[in-house]
C-alpha cells in the first residue's frame, strides 16, 4: 500500500515500504529510473531484493519511492524539478524524515536515474560535513544499480532524450521496448514494462535528464572515497545504461567498489541476494 511523505512545502512523494521501521538495523532508500515506476521494477523482477521478506532478511526498512513527476508523487512545475541533483536532495529529504534515529545505518540506492540520485545525494551530504565539519548522517553504503551514462557519454545522450521529449508523451508510450537484456530469452516476447512518468510533467522531466550529469570526478572520488558500494551492472547492447559506467567507477570513482557486470538475463539472477548480502554485511562485527 502506498503512503505520501511530505519532504517539504508543496512536495510529496509517494511511497512504499518494507520491514520493520522501527526496529531496523538498517534504511534502504530506493529510486528508480528515468520514466520507470515502482510497479516496473516490479514487473522486471530484475533487483527486487524487498521481494519475499527480503527487507526482513536483511535487518532493514526499506523505502521506495516514485520520484518527482512520476506516479503519485508531485507534479513538476519546472524541470529543475527533475534535475539529477535536484532528486538526490529528494531522497535525502526522504532519508532524514523516515531514519528512526541515528542509530540507524542509512543505505541509499536505485537504479539508473536513481543510481545517479543516490551518487548526488552522497555528494551532498560530503559537502555538507566539509562545510560546517558535521552531517546529520554518514551514508553507511551505496547500491547503484544499471548506471546511467555520465560525463562524455551523457553528451552523446542528451541528444536523443531531447529527440523523445520532442516527439511526446504518447509517441514516447508507443516506443517502449522490451530491456536489451530479455533479448535472445523466453522474456524477450513480454511487453514492455509499465510507464511510471505523469503525463503533466513529461516534458519537464525528459528536459532535466538530458540537461543532468553527475558531478565532477574528483568530487565524486572525495565524497565516495570511504562509503562501501556496490554496482550491479550488464553488457548487453544497453547504451542507455552501458558497461562503460560501471567501468568508470570501478577505475575512476570508487575502485574500492564491488563493481559486477552480467552479460546474460541468468547473470542477473543473483543480484537481489546480492544487494541483500551487502545490505547486511555493512558493519558487521562492530
Amino acid at each position: 500500500m502506498a503512503t505520501f511523505v511530505e519532504i517539504r512545502d508543496g512536495v510529496r512523494l509517494e511511497t512504499r515500504r518494507y520491514g520493520d521501521p522501527t526496529s531496523s538495523r538498517a534504511l534502504v532508500v530506493w529510486g528508480h529510473g528515468l520514466c520507470n515506476s515502482m510497479a516496473g521494477e516490479d514487473e522486471d523482477m530484475l533487483w527486487n531484493f524487498w521481494h519475499d521478506d527480503g527487507a526482513v532478511a536483511m535487518d532493514a526498512h526499506v523505502v521506495r519511492y516514485s520520484a518527482r513527476g512520476h506516479g503519485e508523487s508531485s507534479p513538476s512545475t519546472a524541470p529543475e524539478d527533475c534535475a539529477w541533483d535536484t532528486l538526490g536532495g529528494d531522497m535525502l529529504a526522504l532519508a532524514r524524515a523516515c531514519r528512526r534515529d541515528a542509530s540507524q545505518r542509512l543505505v541509499l540506492g536505485g537504479a539508473s536515474m536513481g543510481a545517479a540520485s543516490a551518487i548526488h545525494a552522497a555528494v551532498r551530504v560530503a559537502r555538507e560535513r566539509e562545510r560546517s565539519g558535521s552531517s546529520p548522517e554518514t551514508i553507511a553504503g551505496l547500491v547503484l544499480v544499471i548506471v546511467p551514462t555520465f560525463h562524455e557519454t551523457r553528451r552523446r545522450r542528451r541528444s536523443q532524450i531531447l529527440a523523445a521529449a520532442e516527439r511526446g508523451f504518447g509517441a514516447f508510450l508507443k516506443s517502449k521496448k522490451p530491456r536489451p537484456i530479455f533479448k535472445g530469452t523466453d522474456r524477450e516476447d513480454e511487453p514492455p514494462r509499465l510507464v511510471g512518468v505523469r503525463e503533466d510533467s513529461f516534458e519537464h522531466v525528459m528536459a532535466a535528464s538530458a540537461d543532468s550529469d553527475l558531478p565532477p570526478p574528483d568530487v565524486i572520488a572525495n565524497a565516495l572515497r570511504d562509503v562501501p558500494i556496490l554496482a550491479l551492472c550488464w553488457d548487453c547492447g544497453d547504451r542507455t545504461h552501458p558497461a562503460s559506467s560501471a567501468e568508470a567507477i570501478e577505475t575512476q570513482l570508487a575502485p574500492h567498489a564491488d563493481v559486477r557486470v552480467a552479460e546474460t538475463l541468468e547473470e542477473t539472477r543473483g543480484w537481489s541476494e546480492a544487494v541483500r548480502a551487502f545490505v547486511s554485511g555493512l558493519g558487521a562485527g562492530e
